[in-house]
């Protein structure tokens, strides 16, 4: 058999055991994994001898900002990032100009994206007040993404759980999930009157505090168990959510839980040394909160967790002023693989919260595993190599990390989608490879 690629002597890793290998592709596909590859022939062959073998990354909540807001990023800048951290398949977000509200939208912003892509990707619609009746005949979307809270690149706050409740029937009907971003608008709007006086940089966490987001978490638990749609709660972020959502779990409410590395790797402690780096949102948490994360991802004691940069990109421009005028969000999507690497979390588990589970919640079935024929997604990386995260190193237009300056252990060498090597050492090789990937149900 000849293969169109064979990567040989890896360390092959799936979401239970790592084993001394090779595989090889056709046609973009998996086609087989071997102990020895010795007699093997292939059109091209890597050497992986000493590296470790991840299925790609699949990174679900990115903002590539396309359209309309290109000057923070775009996709050749982003998913040139993504490959650079081993990110194969990215969900983008809708919140753009104008945010994807509508089926015709959705068809533009799939046609416009063609040709711009590192990697593959696929798209959130955007849920809003008053496109129900879009939400019935849009195709190709992933989920149908609702805040519930806003900020400064959130037009379409919905915050009334009885249009959560229509919206979420007509999602269980159509076999797809909701993603909420879980703040409490009222809350917040209350609390604001208490900490407005302020103008330190953790204002912003005291203010947007963990009551605010498990009451939003309580709300979406709660139509979602009452309708039957599937929840995605992105950036799951304090103690409290998670006590609520595994309560919901054992009630058999099918919930899937995002956890990000701002609050995996900074609390509200770093507000002040990080200024405007820090006002994210949903905003930084106490180390309490943080502890939480870091105890249900080690002892599995939540279903369906799974990892995701949040990266929302913004210019440094926008990041200037104060804490009450700084736009809110930090890009991420390059340090994020490493991130986990160097914090000691093991690869099995990275590449099941990071890809299996990613892949089996939004319904793309051939991706997420290194397994014979699924897709040819990997990331090749030294797992023992330091890197230090400096401007000049970032593909993110922005050009600016949290990160900056942290050492980190974990350097992805190459990246390949569907068993092309779109990214090797620093250089995107092939900056149009990545396709448009709808959901299978």
């Amino acid at each position: 058999m000849m293969f169109d690629l064979l990567i040989k002597n890896g360390q092959i890793v799936t979401n239970n055991e790592i084993v001394h290998g090779s595989i090889g592709v056709i046609n973009g596909k998996t086609a087989a994994i071997i102990t020895d590859a010795s007699s093997v022939e292939a059109k091209q062959t890597i050497d992986a001898k000493g590296l470790t073998i991840l299925p790609g990354m699949i990174d679900v909540d990115v903002h590539m900002r396309t359209p309309g807001l290109e000057h923070k990023e775009t996709y050749p800048t982003g998913t040139s990032a993504a490959a650079a951290g081993g990110v194969t398949t990215i969900l983008d977000m809708p919140n753009t100009k104008p945010p994807t509200t509508t089926a015709q939208l959705l068809v533009e912003k799939i046609d416009m994206l063609k040709g711009q892509s590192v990697v593959d990707y696929g798209l959130h619609f955007q849920g809003a007040k008053d496109n129900h009746e879009e939400l019935k005949i849009m195709d190709g979307a992933v989920s149908a993404k609702y805040f519930m809270a806003g900020h400064e690149t959130t037009p379409t706050t919905v915050s009334d759980v009885g249009l959560l409740y229509d919206a979420f029937r007509i999602l269980a009907e159509r076999g797809l999930p909701a993603c909420v971003h879980a703040e409490h608008q009222q809350l917040i709007n209350a609390r604001k009157k208490y900490f407005e006086h302020r103008n330190d940089w953790k204002v912003y966490s005291e203010w947007r505090n963990d009551s605010v987001c498990v009451t939003a978490v309580r709300e979406a638990v709660s139509v979602a168990e009452e309708t039957g749609c599937s929840l995605h709660i992105c950036h799951v972020n304090t103690a409290k959510e998670l006590e609520t959502i595994r309560h919901a779990q054992d009630r058999g409410v099918h919930i899937s839980v995002e956890i990000v590395p701002y609050h995996l790797f900074l609390t509200q402690d770093d507000c002040e040394r990080l200024g405007a780096g820090s006002k994210v949102s949903p905003a930084l948490k106490t180390k309490a909160d943080q502890l939480a994360l870091w105890d249900a991802i080690n002892n599995e004691s939540i279903d369906n967790i799974l990892f995701s940069s949040e990266h929302t990109p913004h210019t440094k421009e926008d990041k200037s002023g104060t804490v009450w005028t700084a736009t809110a969000g930090a890009p991420g999507i390059q340090e994020t693989l490493s991130l986990l690497i160097n914090r000691g979390v093991p690869l099995t588990r990275i590449a099941k919260l990071g890809a299996e589970h990613p892949a089996r919640f939004f319904g793309l079935k051939q991706k997420g595993k290194i397994q014979l024929g699924y897709d040819a997604d990997f990331v090749i990386l030294d797992p023992n190599e330091e890197w230090q995260v400096k401007q000049e190193y970032l593909f993110t237009k922005p050009g600016w990390s949290n990160y900056e300056g942290w050492t980190l252990k974990g350097k992805p060498k190459m990246t390949i989608v569907r068993g092309t090597v779109v990214y090797e050492n620093g250089q995107v090789i092939k900056s149009d490879h990545g396709q448009f990937v709808p959901p299978s149900r």
